[in-house]
């Protein structure tokens, strides 16, 4: 869930505290990576699809990739001689289905960089990882343009604080953005009583059109189906049999 504070800015005045990943929010996926260490990700997916995961800030090596179905990786099952002596290089990489893959990098690039599916509503569904690499580092060698930061305020977005846009006590995050619960495993007592009330309402709804359907045609209407009628030079209607009568009554002139 995006943090009220950008990562970054928290990472610029947050001092000795930016090497904290608590800082940085709930439900950033932190990571606080220290400078020149060798980063190995170990990635497994547990779902049916497939995902083309990018990493910014880095060519990183593919290391492995195992074949769709063949689950979670085993660090067991899998030696150092197993990998490639020259690995390619790579900024994404895709995960097979139910499967794993391993990537590795060195955190030589103070920054905060984004490690995440490239498929965008997989992204924003929370499919993301946040590495803050270096911290202070990073705290002595940028300082940002007065612009961004007024990009920033014109956007009402704080630009200084932990992920909460908490300056006094950084481990305070109270009123950070978090995700949504997950979905309940079954009905809820809302989704049962829903759900009886929307069956009775259908079935309450298909009564009454078969009690309309099954009435008998009475009244006026009847008479419009089955009668016919005449109209007069001035405008009032008789019905045929009487129109006959008269007519048959009536004297033959020559």
């Amino acid at each position: 869930m995006r943090p009220l504070v950008p990562t970054l800015y928290t990472a610029l005045t947050s001092g000795a505290s930016s090497t904290s990943p608590e800082i940085y929010g709930s439900n950033t996926n932190a990571f606080v990576l220290n400078k020149n260490d060798v980063v190995e990700i170990v990635l497994n997916n547990l779902d049916t699809g497939k995902h083309p995961f990018h990493l910014h800030g880095h060519n990183f090596q593919a290391i492995s990739r195992s074949l769709a179905g063949s689950g979670p990786y085993n660090a067991s099952d899998a030696t150092q001689t197993d990998f490639p002596q020259t690995p390619m290089r790579r900024d994404t990489f895709l995960v097979r289905p139910l499967s794993n893959f391993v990537i590795r990098f060195r955190a030589d690039n103070p920054g905060i960089w984004l490690f995440h599916c490239h498929i965008e509503w997989h992204t924003a569904a929370g499919l993301i990882a946040t590495f803050i690499e270096a911290p202070l580092d990073l705290q002595n060698s940028i300082v940002p343009p007065q612009n961004h930061i007024q990009a920033c305020q014109a956007q009402g977005i704080a630009t200084k604080g932990n992920a909460a846009g908490n300056t006094v006590d950084l481990f305070d995050l109270t009123g950070e953005n978090v995700s949504p619960p997950p979905l309940p495993a079954g009905f809820t007592t809302r989704g049962i009583v829903a759900l009886v009330l929307s069956c009775l309402s259908a079935f309450l709804g298909v009564v009454v059109i078969s009690w309309y359907g099954i009435l008998p045609i009475t009244g006026q209407e009847a008479n419009g189906n089955e009668q016919g009628g005449m109209v007069a030079a001035d405008g009032s209607t008789e019905d045929a049999d009487s129109a006959v009568e008269q007519t048959m009554a009536a004297p033959k002139t020559e």
